[in-house]
């Protein structure tokens, strides 16, 4: 049931554990859940003026999660300490000259040689303050991020050229990379339900860009899936569900998701894919954290378009009897989003979402979709509404 004494001030008290639970396996619920604050608003991240609306919003609606970040390793340290790498002058920014920049990808970039002189246990599974920011217990589904997942714990240290040329030229040390991240995830997720009571973790791995992904899906399944794979059958015999983040285009490997036992997909990312198509064609497979577009509608639209959309996604991917469907942002919000937009797209999201169950999924559109010259320009081919 909600939990309307644990929120006497909540508009729509959040749903239980239970229920989020339930409505991941397709199992019934009461309406959508929304899970945004704590992983794709920051709201001290925010301009100032926008804190206090935001966080009384917050206090009328709140999360139907309570998520947090498993504590974050430095990228570079001594022996001991809590990082990703330990070896002595191995931070690329040391041998640099004052003033001196490169880009992004070269930023932590290391040799080989380097990575495999890092310590076995570092960083350190077994770091006493790993759950420091779990939240106290309030009958909410707890979620923890565990961030990066695998792909994007090779970008760390190689950059994101390498890594995708590693594949090719040191699939050996790919490899043993991948093993030694494995170990590290699947004993936090042990710790994780002992000391902290989670119910899921939340990974990340960008493995799509905006018209396909990074790599053919022979390779995700030689260098990726098994780990994915290992990490999800054990989250499994632990009781706890995983929540898994791309952005972009990742059709090609949805197939290997759904095989690894992936539970959560997010975000869908318009634009990159067509949400009817990914519903129909994985529906039985997946619940989705439905991320609200942040590249167009969000920032550019007005109010009746954020509440449009809102209708929109809840109509596409809400199973009726099952659920499924989680409510969210396609990424961290920016200071370009305007308030209005926000409190309209949370608020729109309670409102129609307590409906749907009682009065059927309705037929609205996405703005985008209905003009689409305004919002896809030259670019408009395809829509979800066709």
């Amino acid at each position: 049931m909600p939990l309307y004494k644990q929120f006497p001030n909540a508009e729509y008290p959040p749903l239980s554990r239970e229920e989020i639970r339930s409505l991941i396996k397709g199992e019934g619920a009461l309406r959508p859940a929304v899970i945004i604050h704590g992983h794709w608003i920051h709201v001290d991240e925010l301009s100032e003026y926008k804190h206090k609306p935001i966080n009384d919003l917050h206090e009328r609606m709140p999360c139907d999660a309570a998520p947090f970040y498993m504590k974050k390793p430095a990228i570079f340290g001594k022996k001991g300490e809590f990082c990703y790498c330990d070896v002595e002058g191995a931070d690329p920014s040391l041998k640099r000259k004052p003033g001196e920049s490169v880009a992004v990808d070269e930023e932590n970039a290391l040799d080989w040689d380097v990575i495999e002189q890092i310590s076995e246990n570092c960083p350190d599974a077994e770091h006493p303050d790993l759950f420091e920011t779990a939240p106290q217990e309030d009958g909410r589904y707890r979620l923890m991020s565990i961030t990066p997942f695998f792909m994007w714990y090779q970008v760390k240290f190689r950059g994101l050229q390498n890594t995708l040329l590693d594949m090719y030229l040191e699939p050996e040390r790919v490899h043993k990379l991948n093993q030694k991240r494995l170990k590290y995830i699947l004993r936090t997720m042990e710790r994780g339900v002992q000391e902290a009571n989670i119910d899921g973790i939340t990974v990340l791995d960008d493995i799509g860009m905006q018209t396909g992904p990074f790599m053919s899906k022979e390779l995700f399944d030689e260098f990726y899936l098994p780990y994915y794979k290992k990490v999800c059958e054990r989250a499994h015999e632990l009781g706890i569900d995983v929540w898994f983040h791309s952005c972009g285009d990742i059709r090609e490997l949805l197939p290997s998701l759904v095989e690894a036992g992936i539970d959560v997909l997010h975000p869908v990312q318009k634009y990159c894919m067509d949400e009817k198509e990914i519903v129909e064609t994985y529906g039985d497979d997946l619940a989705f954290w439905c991320g609200f577009d942040l590249q167009r509608l969000f920032p550019f639209g007005n109010v009746e378009d954020i509440r449009a959309e809102t209708r929109f996604l809840a109509d596409t991917f809400w199973q009726p009897h099952k659920g499924k469907m989680i409510y969210t942002i396609s990424n961290r919000i920016g200071d370009n989003v305007p308030l209005e937009n926000y409190l309209a797209f949370v608020e729109e999201a309670y409102r129609y979402g307590s409906q749907i169950e009682q009065k059927g999924n309705g037929q609205h559109a996405s703005p985008a979709y209905a003009d689409k010259e305004k919002w896809y320009g030259i670019e408009a081919t395809t829509t979800s509404d066709e």
